[in-house]
């Protein structure tokens, strides 16, 4: 069996909890700190690069197509599905106490379901399902040889870097094509893991000063606030966001290795167990903030927010989301057992 690797328990930790404060932040117009919020952005990025790590490190020694695309399935489309019909549920809910009629209701219900998810978040679902399906190609992709490797990752990077991401994060296939260069950058780094080790200090100095580069001039020189989203064939620039968290990706890998065991990191390997049924929930408590308890819409504050007032309410909004999902994913866990793997990952 192979060895467990705490630093990418720690690295998935940290991932799903970048993806739900990235989620919390949006909530917030005014207030809070560009440069932080640029910084905060990586999480599906990060995510994509420890599937496509794990992919070569656990799949491919025992590579099987079928039961690979049948057990992801399970574990993440059936879910999937599971949780957009209770969302939707939850749409049907307030359309109708909004007063909409039935007419009205069910062409908003198609005009949510055409675009391949019901809540946001969950457009990641059906565009890593399609990274699976391309599995044939990333393990082509693997024993190539390394200037083949690298050729490719430059070309694929090259690509998105201009693409940018999907407007409205609709196109599966766009993402399917921006995402492709984490995903093979976790093969390699699984793949060159030892070479990697030796030189580790100076990829920490370069991914760093790469980072500080990108997130600066997308913050102050460029002026750009979060993701880049745009149609595939349209120019819109330099994607800085993609440069800033591909070697976000290998930053934070190596900030991993310094941890030691102890309180913060049993904290994140905690996390990381519970990594996509947090991702599967978390949405349905963004509703509940934004639609039910109207919390940034209603509070008497709102319009003379301060960056102190958007970082902790941003905190507060975090910490909701995140720790409301853990507790309903343990109440599931209790009354379903291991059933409960169909219904939230």
């Amino acid at each position: 069996m192979a060895k467990r690797l705490a630093e990418f328990d720690y690295l998935r930790g940290m991932a799903i909890a970048l993806i739900v404060l990235s989620h919390s932040i949006f909530l917030w117009l005014d207030g809070f700190p560009v440069l932080l919020e640029n910084l905060l952005r990586g999480g599906t990025g990060l995510f994509v690069f420890i599937s496509g790590f794990f992919f070569h490190r656990v799949f491919m020694p025992r590579f099987n197509y079928v039961p690979f695309l049948a057990r992801k399935a399970q574990l993440i489309f059936i879910p999937f599905l599971v949780i957009s019909f209770i969302g939707l549920g939850f749409r049907i809910a307030g359309w109708w106490w909004d007063g909409h009629p039935w007419d009205v209701v069910l062409l908003n219900c198609w005009y949510t379901i055409r675009n391949g998810f019901v809540l946001y978040p969950h457009w990641y679902i059906p565009f890593i399902m399609l990274t699976f399906m391309m599995a044939p190609l990333h393990i082509l992709f693997a024993n190539q040889r390394a200037i083949i490797q690298v050729l490719v990752l430059v070309l694929f990077s090259a690509v998105a870097i201009f693409m940018h991401r999907p407007a409205s994060n609709t196109n599966f296939f766009q993402s399917l094509v921006y995402f492709t260069p984490f995903y093979l950058l976790g093969i390699l780094c699984s793949l060159y893991s030892s070479a990697l080790l030796l030189w580790r200090y100076y990829l920490l100095v370069i991914s760093f000063i790469v980072v500080a580069i990108a997130a600066y001039l997308q913050s102050y020189i460029f002026i750009h606030i979060g993701n880049y989203h745009k149609h595939a064939f349209e120019f819109a620039g330099v994607d800085l966001q993609f440069i800033q968290v591909f070697f976000g990706c290998l930053l934070m890998l190596e900030l991993c290795r310094f941890l030691k065991p102890g309180l913060v990191t049993n904290h994140l390997c905690f996390w990381a167990e519970l990594s996509f049924p947090i991702f599967f929930i978390h949405p349905l408590f963004s509703m509940a903030v934004e639609n039910i308890l109207q919390l940034p819409l209603a509070a008497p504050w709102v319009m003379t927010q301060s960056t102190s007032i958007a970082l902790v309410s941003t905190a507060l909004i975090f910490i909701v989301q995140f720790y409301g999902s853990i507790a309903v994913i343990m109440l599931v866990r209790h009354l379903l057992g291991d059933r409960s793997r169909w219904m939230i990952g």
